[in-house]
């Protein structure tokens, strides 16, 4: 019998350490990873296509395995017989090479390169939830200029990124206020996606120096976790449009969608070739997304400087305009009509530069519709849409013109589109709330509103938008946590006005004579953080209601010289005094469209 030679006997496991096959390993790791960075940065030096540097990775990552077996067969002079075992160690490594291949092969719809993004793990796909494929979010990119006072600019190219992708009718692109929460935060990128609901993120850097920027953009599939495409932009601060369009450009053809409103020359036509233009642009729009009454009043002043610097700057017209749309509701300091005529002209002024600007026709379309032209503000609010599908906001403000002029349901399927692009907006989830409540839908409002308390539990929106959900529904127990913590986060002495609230709510003291008060609050006096009064009108006459003050509700709504009262009076809860001619003779007033007055009224 032949006896095992010393050799033969030797475990596996001591042959490939004899063989030297672990420092093969680690060494042809090293050198590709070496060259891997090398061609990264080449690549992004020359704009050479992102598609070498996914062919590179590929091979090496097949060579590996090949590279070990060389090691395996070589490391003894080639001299050995293959046992089982080693048969064994040689087929799984040619397994883990073809699953690698097989797995970079089937990783994404547009073939991903399988480098992983950084700080990110690719989830499962039975974990991720299902989104469209052409969907995307554009996080801040990250200021890398060193001056804090550059971050306006580096949200402002985000910003402008997202506004040209938003034009493609086939691309879903998550809304600034949703993604620009994310900033600073680190979270994994699949996360986000999870949260924006969407399949694509779009992150990077800029670095600005002088007359220089340096802007560096990847696309990462979030449901793979693999980048789709990188590049880095060295150039003049005077190319900056033309990087913009670029980026859209190259997103469009990694996601096979046709790009919308580029421009080939370097800027669109709403856009400007005057830096100094731009970049005021930029600070107001930055200022304008706040929605508090200072930063509106610094946006406004900033679109002004950059029309100074470049009359024919389009957008800043638009920006201008969507100021004056939003500014009566956040301050005392400017009038209705003052504003609305303003805005106007300005949008008007916009459209006559780019009649295709979707800033102009959003910002007309809320003005019409808080002068109570619903049908012509329903118009424009579609035709800003048509021109950016993916615009959340006028989606949000479609939906609440929508349920004014009497179509609740086509409102509440605009808002759900509102949320569905800007998941995270909390005056989207306090209009979508509040359309549901009209319908009746409590339980639903209640479900859209109570999340962005997780994520923003001071703001008063959704705060507001559930304790009269619950008041509307006659269950004061459940409203008073939530109005005392609106009134917590107002101050100003508006605590005591919800104490004396559930005081009458409760039959205690004088109930009339806090009804008599409430109806006679000052004028705008809830836009005074320090007057001490928590409610606007539609709140007063929704708290009229609740104490059976019929004939003041009447009265009360009948003073209103504006739509203010439109979204309460609609609601289930003033069925006992609907088809009163008085009441009849508000609703025509303020031109809205009652709906349930045709059923109500025709069972009495």
């Amino acid at each position: 019998m032949n006896m095992p030679s010393e050799r033969d006997a030797e475990a596996p496991l001591s042959k490939l350490r004899r063989r030297k096959v672990g420092q093969w390993g680690i060494l042809y790791a090293a050198g590709a990873w070496g060259f891997l960075q090398g061609l990264q940065y080449v690549t992004g030096t020359f704009h050479w296509p992102a598609q070498l540097q996914q062919v590179a990775t590929l091979a090496l990552l097949i060579g590996l395995p090949i590279v070990l077996v060389i090691a395996w067969y070589h490391g003894d002079r080639g001299q050995q017989r293959v046992s089982a075992p080693e048969l064994v160690i040689i087929t799984l490594l040619f397994l883990v090479g073809g699953g690698i291949f097989w797995r970079y092969d089937r990783a994404g719809d547009v073939s991903p390169p399988p480098v992983a993004a950084a700080g990110s793990v690719a989830p499962s796909t039975a974990a991720f939830p299902e989104v469209a494929d052409k969907s995307i979010a554009v996080l801040p990119f990250v200021n890398m200029s060193g001056d804090p006072n550059n971050e306006y600019f580096s949200d402002g190219i985000s910003e402008e990124i997202l506004n040209v992708l938003a034009r493609e009718p086939e691309l879903s692109v998550a809304a600034r206020t949703s993604s620009f929460q994310f900033k600073g935060e680190k979270r994994d990128v699949a996360e986000i996606a999870a949260e924006l609901k969407v399949r694509m993120v779009l992150e990077g850097s800029v670095r600005r120096q002088a007359d220089r920027v340096r802007i560096t953009a990847q696309l990462i599939d979030a449901k793979s976790g693999f980048h789709l495409w990188s590049q880095t932009y060295d150039r003049d601060l005077k190319d900056i449009f033309a990087i913009q369009d670029e980026i859209a450009r190259a997103i469009g053809d990694e996601l096979k969608v046709r790009m919308v409103g580029t421009g080939g020359n370097g800027t669109s036509v709403s856009g400007t070739r005057n830096l100094k233009a731009h970049d005021l642009y930029l600070r107001g729009l930055a200022q304008w997304q706040t929605r508090r009454e200072d930063e509106l009043f610094a946006a406004k002043t900033s679109f002004e400087q950059a029309i100074e610097a470049d009359p024919g700057f389009a957008a800043a017209w638009g920006g201008l305009a969507l100021s004056h749309a939003v500014l009566p509701d956040y301050t005392a300091r400017i009038s209705f009509a003052d504003s609305f005529a303003r805005g106007n002209e300005v949008a008007l002024r916009a459209l006559s530069i780019d009649p295709l600007l979707p800033e102009a026709y959003a910002a007309l379309g809320s003005m019409e519709q808080m002068q109570g032209r619903y049908e012509t503000g329903n118009a424009l609010l579609k035709r800003a849409i048509a021109l950016r599908p993916s615009f959340a906001t006028a989606h949000q403000w479609l939906g609440r013109n929508l349920a004014l002029s009497g179509k609740l349901e086509e409102g509440i399927a605009s808002l759900e589109r509102a949320s569905a692009l800007d998941p995270r907006s909390l005056i989207v989830a306090e209009n979508h709330a509040s359309a549901l409540s009209l319908a009746g839908r409590s339980a639903d409002a209640i479900a859209v509103c109570a999340p962005t308390l997780e994520y923003a539990p001071d703001s008063v929106l959704c705060t507001a938008a559930i304790a009269w959900t619950y008041l509307m529904d006659r269950k004061p127990e459940e409203a008073r946590p939530f109005l005392d913590r609106w009134a917590k986060s107002r101050g100003g002495g508006t605590e005591r006005q919800v104490v004396a609230l559930f005081e009458a709510l409760e039959g205690r003291g004088d109930p009339h004579a806090f009804a008599v008060k409430l109806a006679s609050t000052p004028d705008r006096s809830w836009d005074d953080p320090a007057s001490g009064y928590l409610l606007a009108p539609a709140d007063i006459a929704a708290v009229l209601m609740l104490l059976d003050e019929e004939e003041l509700a009447l009265r009360y709504i009948d003073a209103q010289n504006t739509s203010d009262v439109a979204w309460s009076i609609l609601a289930p809860m003033f069925d006992p005094i609907r088809c009163d001619s008085r009441f009849q003779a508000t609703i025509d007033r303020i031109k809205v469209k009652d709906s349930r007055a045709a059923t109500v009224c025709r069972k009495i």
